[in-house]
C-alpha cells in the first residue's frame, strides 16, 4: 500500500501570472508539457493580468526545464515573465475540480458542456450540444476567441449560407470541426470537414471529441503544418475556413489560406485582440477579401472575411 510520502501520490501546483491575456496562450502551451491540466482566470479587475495554474502528479517536475521554457516564450512574446511558483497541495480528486469549474458555454445555439453534465439538463430545446472536457487542449469553448467562431458558425448557418467543404485549422480540441459537422445540414457537405492541427496531442483529443458528439462520419482530424500535407490541399477549395490561432501566423498564412478559399466562401479568423484586428484584417484585404462581421468577446477579436464570387462570363 503506497504512503502519504509515495512519489505517486504527490500532487503539484505551477502558477504564473501572465501580463495580458493575449500571452496566456503561449505560456499555456510552454506548460503543458509539464502538468495534466490548465486553468487560466483574471486576477485583476481591468484584465492586464491573469493567472495561469497547472496540475501534475507524480515526481517533483523540472522547474529548471519548466524556467528555460518560460524565459523562451518571454523573449518571443516580448514580456517579462517570472519563473512558475511550484508547491505540493493534498492529494485529493482535483481533475474533478477542473471539470466542475467548467460551467456549459453559449454561443447562438451551440451549448458546450463537459461531460461530466447531463445534457439534458444543461441544452436547451432548439440548442445544439457540444460535449468538451476543459484542460483537454486549448479551445474547450470557454475562451473568448472560441465562442466568437461558435458565434460565426451559427450566424453563418441562419443566413442560409451554402456552406459545402470545411477546413478547421488548427483545431485544438476539435469543437469549431465538431460545431460545423452538427450546423450544417449533412448533405450540403460535399466533404466530410477537415480538422487539422501541428500538435498530434490536439488531434488526438479531436479524434476522442468526434467520438463523443457522434460526427465520426462528417469530421476527418489530421495532423499537418498548416497547407504542407497534400490532403489539406486536395480537400479544398474551401467554402468556409475556420483558424482560431494567433495574430502573427494568420498574417504570415493570409497568402496561402487565401488561395484555398473558394470563390465566394468564408472565412473566420481568431485569436486577435482589439489593437492587432486592422493588422491581420489588412492582410487579408490585400489579397481580396473584405470584412463581413466583427465581433469582440471577452477582450478578443473575431472576424469573418468573404471572398468575392468568380465573374460569369
Amino acid at each position: 500500500m503506497s504512503s502519504p510520502s509515495d512519489p505517486a501520490r504527490l500532487v503539484w501546483r505551477l502558477t504564473l501570472e501572465v501580463p495580458g491575456l493575449e500571452h496566456v496562450s503561449a505560456v499555456e502551451t510552454a506548460l503543458e508539457p509539464f502538468v495534466e491540466s490548465l486553468t487560466s482566470f483574471e486576477v485583476i479587475e481591468d484584465g492586464l493580468w491573469w493567472r495561469v495554474t497547472g496540475y501534475a502528479r507524480g515526481p517533483r517536475p523540472d522547474m529548471a526545464e519548466i524556467g528555460t521554457r518560460i524565459s523562451l516564450t518571454a523573449a518571443a512574446e516580448g514580456i517579462a515573465l517570472e519563473t512558475p511558483v511550484l508547491d505540493q497541495i493534498e492529494d485529493r480528486d482535483w481533475a474533478s475540480d477542473v471539470l466542475k469549474s467548467f460551467v456549459p458555454i453559449h454561443a447562438g445555439r451551440f451549448v458546450v458542456h463537459g461531460s461530466h453534465l447531463d445534457a439534458a439538463e444543461v441544452v436547451r430545446p432548439g440548442a445544439i450540444g457540444i460535449v468538451v472536457d476543459a484542460g483537454q487542449a486549448f479551445g474547450s469553448g470557454e475562451h473568448g476567441t472560441t465562442r466568437g467562431c461558435l458565434t460565426m458558425v451559427d450566424h453563418l448557418a441562419r443566413r442560409g449560407k451554402p456552406v459545402g467543404r470545411v477546413l478547421d485549422m488548427g483545431c485544438g480540441t476539435g469543437v469549431l470541426a465538431i460545431a460545423a459537422a452538427q450546423r450544417f445540414n449533412p448533405r450540403r457537405l460535399r466533404r466530410r470537414v477537415l480538422a487539422v492541427d501541428n500538435d498530434p496531442r490536439s488531434v488526438a483529443v479531436t479524434a476522442e471529441n468526434i467520438h463523443i458528439n457522434h460526427v465520426r462520419d462528417r469530421v476527418i482530424p489530421l495532423i499537418s503544418e498548416g497547407f504542407r500535407r497534400p490532403e489539406v490541399m486536395a480537400h479544398g477549395p474551401y467554402d468556409l475556413i475556420l483558424a482560431n490561432i494567433l495574430a502573427r501566423p494568420l498574417a504570415r498564412m493570409a497568402p496561402v489560406v487565401v488561395r484555398h478559399l473558394a470563390p465566394g466562401g468564408r472565412l473566420v479568423l481568431s485569436g486577435l485582440t482589439p489593437r492587432q484586428d486592422s493588422w491581420v484584417l489588412n492582410a487579408y484585404r490585400r489579397r481580396g477579401l473584405v470584412l463581413d462581421k466583427r465581433l469582440v468577446l471577452d477582450g478578443w477579436t473575431t472576424l469573418m472575411m468573404r471572398r468575392a464570387p468568380r465573374r460569369q462570363d
